[in-house]
């Protein structure tokens, strides 16, 4: 074999398989078309939950420092210059390490995910080298190579991953396309410059005229996004032309731009491939579904999308079961896209996209008065960061418990040596085993659990002590009420995979049981 893994793709989602591949220990090679990273900024909205995804893997700080970080953004009227809306992202802070929204641009946080991919020493990234087609048999994939310079070449791998896109060469091989709607309207986006004068101002910020909206959000010094709906009578150039950006700047800011430096017009769709997953050839990103810009969850779906995948392709490659482990694959993550994702887009596409002015001006007061109770802005805040998603049975999944499939509650704990951590830096690389222990007796003995799960490699196993729990090595304290939010009793186990979802939870297992249940969550034969 040429590589383990074979990537189609170089924008955010190969970059980030490749990247989740090198965590875990396994190489890559990425195969691009274009002979260099996209230079505009594309999606610029990076979510708390795929914030998680990079603190685990150890990119954040790169992230974080190419973009702006918003705990307490305030929606601003370009018309009557007073504020809209303020959502605070504080309740987060219980929930998540990193309880904030990211503006970045795309190419930005392409280029952080590409330099922590070589820092990993386990990628080999190619551009101008295009996937042209494959053919899969049972020990590998022989993939099909045209460089921009030099004779067509093979490529052997053991798996191949299509993030290609939403043209996706390696989906169409497979015979699928992405099936669903394309809604009755189109927007624009443009990268421009306003100038100091204008630069200060606060944002986000938006503007109505009519049946026609904008709004604009600052992505770095003097560089800004605007973007709008585009009326069935307007041409695709005419929307991106100079004088209409210019109108739209100007509603915005009070003067026109003081220089345009991207634009484009592009249809809202909400498709899904058929299947993710054929064998060792698997869809990604949006090779695999795209979904309405509405509430920006489409790089971060897919992004979360080589999250699941990675450790998964790790533990194959490493003797794992192959087929529960890929199969699982498909059948977690096409379930959450269509239930969970084209849903909340698809809603916030039809309340805000396209929705007349009186529908949109009442549904932004519901969710000002939303945000202002506690409960439900919670609710509300958790499911725009993405923080409450929940795969279905799969052929890992299994056990009892409402947390099963879910996103493990996070929060702080304290560690073995007495430093502050949180719980889901405990599966940042490997899977944690919890036992949950109280002052009650009995107690949970780790060192007698670690002999019954001690076949299944990368596993830790943590007791998660609350009261007054005499501490030992693989004792980490509760210091924010997780018994309360994971609805823990005495006795109470679960496995939390290195996506830090729950793969198994039971209450006063069996020894084999939890042997059992821990195994099958690991796709350990």
């Amino acid at each position: 074999m040429d590589a383990p893994v074979v990537i189609a793709g170089a924008g955010p989602v190969g970059l980030a398989l490749s990247c989740a591949l090198g965590h875990h220990g396994v190489a890559s090679v990425v195969l691009e078309e274009d002979e260099a990273l996209s230079r505009h900024s594309k999606a610029p909205g990076v979510l708390p939950r795929t914030l998680e995804v990079f603190r685990a893997w150890g990119v954040l700080d790169r992230v974080l420092a190419a973009g702006t970080l918003l705990t307490r953004p305030t929606v601003w009227s370009a018309t009557s210059k007073q504020p809209l809306m303020t959502i605070d992202l504080a309740p987060l802070a219980e929930m998540t390490a990193v309880p904030g929204l990211l503006f970045i641009p795309q190419d930005r946080t392409e280029e952080a995910l590409r330099d922590h991919a070589l820092a990993l020493g386990r990628a080999d990234l190619r551009f101008g080298h295009r996937v042209t087609g494959f053919q899969q048999g049972d020990s590998g994939v022989a993939v099909d190579v045209e460089p921009a310079r030099g004779a067509p070449y093979r490529i052997e791998g053991e798996i191949l991953v299509g993030c290609d896109g939403p043209h996706s060469t390696v989906r169409e091989a497979l015979g699928w396309r992405l099936e669903g709607k394309t809604y009755p309207t189109r927007l624009m986006l443009a990268d421009v410059s306003v100038g100091p004068e204008l630069d200060g101002l606060p944002w986000p910020r938006v503007s109505t005229e009519g049946d026609e909206f904008g709004g604009a959000f600052r992505l770095g010094p003097d560089l800004w996004r605007i973007l709008g709906n585009v009326a069935a009578d307007v041409t695709d150039e005419a929307a991106v032309g100079r004088p209409a950006i210019d109108r739209r700047v100007e509603r915005l800011f009070g003067a026109p731009p003081r220089d345009v430096l991207w634009a484009d017009v592009f249809r809202i769709h909400c498709r899904t491939s058929p299947g993710f997953r054929r064998g060792r050839v698997l869809l990604a990103g949006d090779a695999a579904h795209i979904n309405s810009p509405a509430g920006g969850q489409g790089m971060n779906s897919g992004i979360q999308d080589a999250h699941n995948l990675g450790w998964k392709i790790a533990r194959a490659l490493a003797g794992g079961a192959r087929e529960p482990l890929l199969a699982s694959y498909e059948e977690e993550r096409r379930a959450v896209i269509l239930t969970n994702v084209d849903r909340y887009t698809d809603l916030l596409t039809r309340a805000f996209l396209l929705a007349p002015p009186l529908l949109r001006r009442v549904t932004l007061a519901g969710a000002r008065l939303g945000l202002s109770r506690p409960a439900l802005s919670r609710r509300l805040l958790r499911r725009a960061a993405m923080l409450d998603t929940r795969y279905p049975r799969s052929a890992l999944i299994s056990g009892t418990g409402a947390l099963v499939g879910a996103r493990a509650e996070d929060g702080p704990v304290r560690l073995p040596d007495g430093r502050p951590g949180r719980l889901l830096d405990l599966v940042a690389r490997d899977a944690a085993l919890l036992l949950f222990q109280d002052s009650s007796l009995p107690a949970w003995n780790a060192a007698e659990v670690a002999q019954i799960v001690g076949q299944v490699p990368g596993l830790r196993v943590w007791r998660l002590v609350a009261g007054d729990v005499s501490s030992g090595p693989a004792d980490v304290a509760d210091a924010g009420g997780l018994w309360s939010r994971w609805g823990a009793r005495r006795g109470s186990a679960a496995l939390v995979r290195p996506d830090g979802h729950v793969g198994w939870a039971a209450e006063r297992p069996t020894a084999a049981a939890l042997r059992d249940g821990v195994r099958r969550a690991l796709g350990q034969p």
